[in-house]
């Protein structure tokens, strides 16, 4: 690729104000005014990003900047001693901006690891090489990359390339003794090797809802076919949520880490203890760039402004625990927990306003992409591609207890960005993440391929988010109990209270395909068909305008269900191939207290399009006259030909169930306007499900969906 002339680089410096530029060929003694090296290698580019911020400091007089300032780096592979940070003193202003960005045309690529050279033959095809900063644990990864693809840890069960999701997974067989938090009883013969060295090992434990711990191994009973880990597992089933539990249900896990499962091209793992690693290369080592990762953040914004990230790919940082920072709420699966690491992020922000992020590639970072926490407001995070990210792709999370300012994300905007195959190492995560926050747009994204949510909200009471025009496609992939998009953990024993005021998301004009949903079966085999919806509202979710979406083939379960939650406006949606069109269910078995708090809802000029004989028009639990305060002017049409039902139960669902047909549930007062008729898509078989001027639909005052506005939006 050409590089620019030096007469181009003096134009752009003249152009945009005080420019410096970064390159891998730079020197820090440099003036970095020059975008390369001079012929008398005398003067050119700085070599690090924290010379040239510091550059941009110099340039400040005492009323601050006077001009913009703009940071060009050129292409090649950057390697941080640490991470760059921007604070209040890097700051720009509306007038005079501060931008780091990728010189035209080129990539720079910002790492957090450290190169590993010095291989020498151990075994075959297997090299070894000594990294004295480990021995003794003092530095543990559990990642490598080979050209900057990241490698496979030496496992057992083999990572199944032919079937990457639901292959290559064991399965515990009972608990070591009864009452047991760190023991598991595998089954005799799931492991065919001796292991010379299992304390060097960890074991990777998912529960069928996603919640993953990565937790080091004690010791191995071969005989008595009994792992013994460090310390307990992270589980989901009963409040306080994620206590420490005995392993029993459905668990799955592999072991990895091992020297005698090195076997494979690609494969690797650490002796922390002697100070060795070893890895067969996939191909010849000689020119290749092997990385083992260091930081666990490579970009922190901490009470900074008006400063644009632009152009960088950012890659091998360090992983860690399922789990976010303390002080927050909204955690959901992800709750912080004592002696536990957290994964990081590849960019931090905390106290930053009018920020911009965009354009960047997120690449295999091992924990969080993004990571917005506490006050952060009218920043911009947009055409940014997050890939492999081994935990969330976008978090904003804070608190509303450090009152009286606010100490959570507002007004920020997360916009037009692809996220997908996240989840890596942290099933129990999401492509945007939000816990307690207010305010924010989360517009126009693509968000595909994950194990969990593509969209989380955390329901606490307090902030209303805005969640639209976003492309959502084949996601809860290896979990249960989820949806697409998903709001979550408002319950009477954290801080709601049953008469507390909600303030309600407004999730309008989505498209959401395949969610699908993940269970286990009594022989460990993974099937689809688990707990999942393409619109979730769960935990007492209330107040909130679910209007505008499209939604098609979601799940083991339906389109849209609401948990417990009152006053929610469900209303010119189109559900298409799901077995339950509408849900709406009460947990006042786990919370008597709260009483018939399941009201108020209204589910009014929908389109619900089937083509199941069994299918359910609406499954409610815990039924009253009074969960639905209005549901009519809706459409249906089932291409199987049977009727919509109603599955009523005075209890939780399938327990006292009662079908009644759809003539007997217009006698009690509801749907007596909808319709049963084809609704006349422009051409179903191909997904789309625009209407046809002549659809029976816009009698009842149906809307149509501009479908053309979803998913990301090129550049002018």
């Amino acid at each position: 690729m050409a590089a620019k002339t030096l007469s181009e680089s003096a134009r752009v410096s003249q152009e945009s104000g005080a420019a410096f530029f970064v390159a891998t060929n730079g020197n820090d003694a440099w003036s970095g005014k020059l975008s390369e090296p001079n012929a008398e290698q005398s003067d050119g580019p700085f070599a690090t990003l924290a010379r040239a911020r510091d550059a941009v400091r110099e340039t400040r007089t005492d009323s601050g900047l006077t001009e913009p300032a703009t940071v060009m780096v050129r292409g090649g592979k950057y390697y941080l001693d640490e991470p760059l940070g921007l604070g209040a003193e890097d700051s720009g202003t509306r007038d005079c901006p501060v931008t780091y960005t990728a010189y035209p045309q080129e990539e720079p690529i910002l790492s957090g690891g450290r190169r590993v050279t010095g291989w020498e033959p151990y075994q075959g095809d297997i090299l070894q090489c000594p990294l004295p900063g480990t021995k003794g644990g003092k530095w543990k990864f559990r990642q490598l990359f080979f050209n900057g693809r990241r490698q496979i840890r030496a496992r057992y069960p083999k990572f199944d390339r032919d079937n990457p999701l639901y292959g290559g997974w064991a399965f515990p067989e009972s608990l070591d003794e009864e009452g047991s938090l760190v023991a598991f009883k595998y089954k005799p013969g799931t492991f065919k090797r001796h292991w010379e060295k299992p304390t060097e090992a960890e074991v990777r434990l998912v529960f069928r809802y996603g919640v993953t711990n990565i937790i080091p191994i004690k010791a191995v009973d071969e005989e008595n076919h009994v792992i013994t880990m460090v310390h307990s597992v992270k589980d989901f089933d009963v409040y306080p949520w994620f206590v420490s539990k005995p392993i029993r249900g459905p668990w799955r896990f592999y072991v990895e880490n091992v020297l005698e499962e090195l076997e494979q091209p690609g494969e690797w793992c650490l002796d922390a203890e002697e100070g060795i690693i070893y890895f067969w290369p996939p191909e010849s080592i000689e020119a290749a760039d092997v990385v083992a990762p260091v930081l666990d953040c490579l970009i922190d914004l901490r009470h900074a402004s008006w400063i644009t990230i632009s152009g960088f790919t950012f890659t091998e940082t360090t992983s860690g625990e399922n789990m976010h920072r303390p002080d927050h709420e909204g955690y959901g699966g992800m709750f912080p927990r004592p002696n536990r690491r957290y994964c990081g992020e590849a960019l931090h922000m905390r106290g930053a306003e009018h920020c911009t992020i965009a354009d960047n590639h997120f690449c295999a970072v091992g924990g969080n992409a993004i990571y917005i926490e506490d006050y952060n407001a009218w920043n911009f995070i947009q055409h940014n591609e997050i890939s492999h990210a081994g935990a969330c792709g976008i978090c904003l999370i804070g608190s509303r207890y450090r009152q009286p300012h606010p100490h959570h994300p507002i007004y920020n905007q997360v916009l037009d960005n692809h996220v997908h195959h996240g989840g890596v190492f942290d099933k129990y995560t999401a492509g945007v993440f939000l816990g307690l926050s207010d305010g924010n747009v989360i517009g126009h994204n693509c968000i595909e391929y994950l194990p969990h949510h593509a969209i989380n909200l955390g329901s606490s009471g307090y902030g209303r988010n805005i969640v639209e025009y976003n492309e959502i496609r084949h996601t809860c992939l290896e979990s249960h109990d989820n949806g697409a998009i998903n709001c979550w953990m408002e319950d009477p024993h954290g801080y709601t209270e049953p008469d507390a005021q909600r303030s309600g998301h407004l999730i309008r004009y989505n498209r959401i395909s395949d969610t699908r949903g993940c269970l286990i079966d009594s022989q460990g085999n993974f099937a689809p068909g688990g707990h999942a919806f393409g619109i979730y509202l769960d935990n007492y979710t209330s107040n909130c305008l679910v209007h505008g979406n499209l939604i098609v083939r979601s799940g083991g379960d339906g389109g849209i269900y609401v948990n417990s939650g009152k006053n929610n406006i469900i209303e010119n949606n189109i559900v298409v191939g799901c077995v339950r069109q509408f849900s709406a269910n009460s947990m006042v078995w786990m919370y008597p207290q709260m009483g018939d708090f399941l009201t108020g809802n209204r589910c009014c000029r929908n389109i619900f399009f089937c083509g199941r004989a069994d299918a359910h028009l609406y499954v409610l639990g815990y039924w009253t006259d009074r969960v639905l305060g209005e549901c009519d002017y809706n459409l249906f049409f089932n291409t199987a030909g049977g009727d919509f039902t109603i599955s009523i139960a005075q209890e939780m669902i399938a327990q006292d169930e009662t079908i009644i047909p759809l003539a007997d549930w217009q006698k009690w007062g509801y749907d007596r306007h909808s319709l049963i008729a084809d609704p006349m898509f422009v051409d179903p078989e191909h997904d789309d499900y625009c209407l046809r001027p002549e659809s029976p639909a816009f009698k009842l005052g149906f809307q149509p969906i501009d479908t053309a506005g979803i998913g990301p939006r090129k550049r002018p």
